[in-house]
């Protein structure tokens, strides 16, 4: 869903000019400042313990850049990724005070899983998305707010998806599926008095009685309504679609997927020669017209051109 999403936004007009527009006004240094301005670095001096579940979680999942953590002003459960060149992870106080070391690293993971998969430029742009439109508007005389709505709608619907490849990455570096429907309970707004006595099995329950809602043809319209503004899925899909994805089989075979590290590579004189970013050494879709990882021109950067870069 994620790659269909992505695939169905990149065709959206005017993206283009919106990415290039975001760079040009220094985007992403202004949203590095503001974590920066207002939240503890974390390193191995100051809190050890979140500093080494964080690269524990980035070696699990094969993360080679590693982002600066951070942790305080965020409002609730919450926690953000920024940062394409220069990844950055903020985690609310409120996030660090109740969750457990497995709820955390999840937490964790899964901001990690946003930087491995490349949805950190779209998420910003989407979070920024208004004041964008409003400058563009200007700048182009009205023509911006023919394909802002559209913008819209494409971004957040993309967004939400992204949310639940995110929650797979962090399962991946848990490997606690408890620990990861235990933290969506807390999301979903379980009153802390209750925490002690968590019980995922009604969670589980729930998650999958309204999924079958979706067989009501009324009910699946109401849903779509009810989510189409917003960013993230409800608590009980992120669980249900996390039950399903181990249910089929692919958690576990991804688990086991370093037994198969020996066998023969694909003879590379068969395969197309891959084009890279040469700005991020990120490999570029065909035809690409720009980066979808750090947002910049890549359309002309040829494999032997990036190389060097990456």
């Amino acid at each position: 869903m994620d790659r269909r999403s992505l695939d169905s936004l990149e065709g959206t007009p005017g993206l283009e000019t919106l990415v290039r527009k975001c760079n040009e006004w220094g985007l992403e240094r202004m949203i590095t400042v503001q974590l920066m301005g207002n939240h503890f670095r974390v390193n191995p001096d100051n809190f050890p313990q979140l500093y080494g579940m964080m690269h524990r979680a980035c070696d699990i999942l094969d993360l080679p850049k590693r982002p600066q953590l951070y942790i305080g002003g965020l409002p609730g459960l919450n926690a953000v990724t920024a940062g394409i060149e220069r990844p950055i992870i903020a985690l609310s106080t409120a996030a660090v005070d109740v969750l457990s070391d497995d709820e955390l690293a999840f937490v964790m993971a899964h901001e990690l899983g946003h930087i491995k998969s490349g949805h950190v430029l779209y998420r910003q742009i989407a979070e920024y998305l208004p004041v964008i439109c409003s400058q563009l508007e200007a700048v182009t005389l009205g023509v911006g707010k023919l394909f802002s709505t559209a913008l819209e709608i494409a971004l957040k619907s993309w967004e939400r998806t992204s949310e639940l490849t995110a929650d797979r990455a962090g399962l991946l570096a848990t490997q606690n599926p408890d620990a990861a429907l235990s933290t969506l309970m807390k999301l979903a707004g379980l009153p802390q008095k209750y925490f002690s006595s968590i019980n995922t099995e009604d969670f589980v329950t729930q998650a999958r009685q309204f999924h079958e809602l979706d067989g009501d043809t009324l009910s699946w319209i109401m849903k779509a309504l009810s989510i189409m503004d917003q960013t993230h899925p409800w608590t009980v899909v992120r669980a249900h679609e996390l039950l399903r994805w181990i249910d089929s089989g692919q958690y576990d075979q991804i688990l086991a997927a370093g037994k198969a590290l020996g066998s023969p590579v694909p003879d590379g004189n068969a395969l197309p020669i891959p084009r890279f970013c040469a700005y991020c050494g990120s490999q570029l879709k065909a035809g690409a017209a720009f980066c979808i990882q750090c947002g910049k021109g890549g359309g002309a950067h040829s494999h032997e051109q990036a190389s060097g870069a990456r």
